[in-house]
């Protein structure tokens, strides 16, 4: 440091001050100088104080000082020279025009081959026009001045991915974890590259989210699972969450460890029809079709018991013996959808000419059943399927009838009839319901969005709220309520 009259020459970290494209040494006013630790020193007033520095004060104006300091001079004058050059650069990338941004870059690495900021920012334009090579030739010199900075090396590892260099790419993605541990961009990118797995330990817990080995979610969970004592809800809860997220290794599990606990009841059934359908995801047949023979033993009137064990039969090569297990299903519950779809419905749900042609007899069975609310549901997604809206409309209300309580089956309904755009009618029924807030987040969801699309905004601003303060939903429900209402404040309000 340097004293010139009313002015204090600093000298700045020669790395710092190459990543910030300004002077090693700097003119600082000595009424700003005590205020510059904690203000930190901006570009703009970096501009500012050097030419004020040149211009107005005695060292500025002075020919011998200047002569004297002719490289110090020289690169005061080069960085303002750059402030033009700089702006169209920064015009150009906002307006996405990424080939006159290289150009203005180009320009000013000339001018300064010590600006690494310019050359950082022509290494991100090239990306963004899709030349990785030189992309990647100007990440790398400038790589002694960024290394250890978390953006720089998650910019360097999106070029390795864009350039199918997923090795490369991952040496970067964990220096950047190395140097910023919460670093969400690093963090996706190791998902991406299949090495990482999002995972929530407690799924109505947001806070809960952490990313596991991708080959030891397992193992992780278990040590989890063993640090306290849990109960069958838990591991019910858990075995969902896993099975959603086809992780089937780990809801077999879980599943074990809800048989274990869970006692008698549907909480003990629906552990072991998840372990059975976990067993056969991960192809271990022959313990699938033990375990389904076995929980019919024990279960003889489970119809999903019986639809598992048509499941295991057909995995197994026994495909002449699924149909009793199929009828076995719907005689003890013929509105059980798995074994409809296995009886009635083509393998191809989407194919319309086969859904249409089994129609027939799906109503045959509908209609030997006129107290099913599944069978009657199983029909109306059909008719769906085949573009008889208004049948498969008023066959939906008719299963919800027959099933007032089925949550699911209601939702299912409204979310159909929001796809027609009769939002009033959900509106209505809904008004029927005595406590909206104690049933399935589905119902609440869609009367949200039945409101919203209604026009009424607060109505449909208090529905989202609620989901979004609902802690017994999964995080992921109540995040998306979250940006529905944040979009709903974003969105001006129409005028009519």
């Amino acid at each position: 440091m340097s004293e010139q009259g009313d002015w204090v020459l600093i000298g700045l970290d020669e790395n710092m001050a190459r990543r910030q494209g300004i002077p090693a040494r700097m003119p600082v006013p000595r009424g700003e100088f005590e205020g510059l630790a904690d203000k930190g020193l901006s570009i703009d007033a970096a501009r500012k104080w050097i030419k004020d520095f040149l211009t107005n004060s005695e060292p500025g104006k002075s020919g011998v000082w200047r002569k004297q300091n002719s490289t110090l001079v020289s690169q005061f004058e080069a960085f303002l020279d750059k402030t033009p050059v700089w702006e169209r650069a920064q015009k150009a990338f906002g307006e996405r025009d990424y080939e006159k941004a290289i150009s203005a870059l180009k320009r000013i690495v000339t001018m300064d081959p010590d600006d690494h900021a310019a050359r950082l920012n022509l290494a991100s334009a090239q990306a963004n026009m899709g030349d990785h090579p030189a992309a990647l030739k100007s990440f790398q010199a400038i790589r002694k001045t960024f290394q250890g900075d978390a953006d720089y090396h998650v910019a360097v590892g999106q070029v390795h991915l864009a350039m199918q260099k997923k090795d490369a790419a991952l040496d970067e993605m964990v220096l950047a974890l190395e140097a910023k541990p919460d670093c969400q961009p690093a963090l996706d990118a190791m998902v991406q590259l299949g090495v990482l797995v999002p995972i929530y330990e407690n799924p109505r817990d947001a806070a809960s989210l952490v990313y596991v080995r991708s080959d030891a979610v397992l193992d992780y969970l278990t040590g989890q699972w063993d640090a306290a004592p849990r109960d069958s809800a838990f591991y019910l809860e858990q075995l969902a969450y896993h099975e959603r997220e086809l992780r089937h290794d780990v809801a077999l599990a879980a599943a074990d460890r809800a048989v274990a606990g869970a006692g008698e009841g549907e909480r003990v059934e629906r552990a072991h029809l998840a372990r059975i359908a976990a067993l056969r995801s991960l192809g271990r047949i022959d313990e699938a079709l033990a375990a389904a023979e076995a929980l019919l033993k024990t279960a003889p009137s489970s119809s999903g018991a019986w639809v598992e064990l048509a499941k295991c039969l057909s995995q197994a090569g026994r495909g002449e013996e699924v149909p009793a297990a199929i009828e076995r299903a719907l005689e003890s519950d013929p509105g059980d959808l798995a074994a409809l779809s296995l009886r009635f419905w083509p393998s191809d749900p989407a194919d319309i000419q086969k859904v249409n042609a089994a129609i027939p007899a799906l109503a045959t069975f509908v209609a030997a059943h006129p107290d099913s609310a599944g069978a009657r549901r199983s029909l109306a997604r059909a008719e769906l399927v085949a573009g008889r809206i208004d049948d498969a409309l008023a066959g939906f209300a008719a299963a919800v009838a027959l099933a007032p309580g089925d949550d699911d089956l209601r939702a299912e309904h409204w979310s159909e009839l929001g796809k027609q755009q009769r939002y009033q009618e959900i509106i209505a029924d809904a008004g029927k319901l005595s406590d909206l807030s104690k049933r399935d987040w589905k119902l609440r969801w869609n009367e949200a969005e039945a409101y919203a699309a209604l026009g009424k905004n607060i109505e449909a601003r208090a529905a989202f709220s609620a989901i979004n303060f609902d802690e017994s939903l999964h995080v992921d429900v109540r995040r998306r309520a979250k940006r529905a209402v944040k979009t709903m404040d974003e969105t001006p309000p129409v005028v009519t």
